[in-house]
């Protein structure tokens, strides 16, 4: 479980106890509804933390395999050429 500054958790519980209405006798549960509420935008940011990490890692391995891979040079020139070709038989 993650540990929140009170203030955070107050500030929560009371848009919590706003949006319902402002009920009586709801403090308790306002509270609670505030720290698990906080707890999932925290749960939240750690996945979407991860997700970039792990797409950072993705491109930088991608980056490196193409730089040792020299047929990936070769097709880019190929796929070029045969644009190329492509765009000149188009126009005629």
């Amino acid at each position: 479980m993650n540990k929140f500054n009170e203030n955070a958790i107050r500030e929560a519980a009371y848009y919590i106890w706003k949006n319902n209405g402002c009920p009586a006798n709801t403090s308790t549960q306002d509270w609670n509804d505030a720290i698990n509420q906080l707890s999932a935008m925290a749960a939240l940011s750690n996945v979407r933390s991860s997700l970039k990490t792990a797409s950072i890692k993705n491109l930088s391995l991608r980056a490196s395999v193409a730089k040792k891979t020299p047929s990936a040079k070769k097709s880019t020139v190929v796929a070029k050429k045969t644009t190329a070709k492509k765009a000149t038989k188009k126009s005629k």
